[in-house]
């Protein structure tokens, strides 16, 4: 639950909070009966254990599709991952920026530099499990 700018939390809000309770209480009422204290224990164990495997799977999807870091370090090897900002080009199309001034884009598994004319240029590519190459 997130609350709002002025820290307040709104009646929708509350609404969720108090099903999720009512929710999570007739569960442990029927694992209480239906197994024990070991039904209660197991319920809050998957209940930790579930996001676990989620965040899991997550993070090796992006070891294999996007990239962990997301970007690479730019073309002089100066700016990393965090130097990156994101800005809107003159044509409409939007581009990561380094402190250095060069421009990329992300496509996929690749990473390319647009050029002054708007063109794009191939920078690095991503290959699962083992990190950014040069794109040749």
């Amino acid at each position: 639950m997130r609350p709002t700018q002025n820290g307040k939390v709104t009646l929708i809000e509350l609404g969720f909070l108090i099903l999720n309770i009512l929710l999570i209480t007739l569960v442990v009422r029927w694992a209480y009966y239906r197994y024990g204290w070991r039904g209660v224990a197991g319920f809050f164990a998957m209940y930790a254990f579930l996001p676990f495997v989620g965040f899991v799977l997550l993070y090796f999807m992006a070891l294999i599709y996007t990239g962990n870091p997301y970007y690479p370090a730019c073309r002089t090897g100066k700016c990393h991952r965090s130097d990156y900002q994101q800005e809107r080009l003159g044509n409409g199309k939007r581009a990561v920026c380094c402190l250095c001034g060069t421009c990329y884009c992300k496509r996929g598994r690749r990473f390319l530099e647009v050029q002054p004319d708007g063109s794009v240029r191939r920078y690095m590519i991503w290959k699962a499990f083992r990190g950014w190459f040069p794109d040749a």
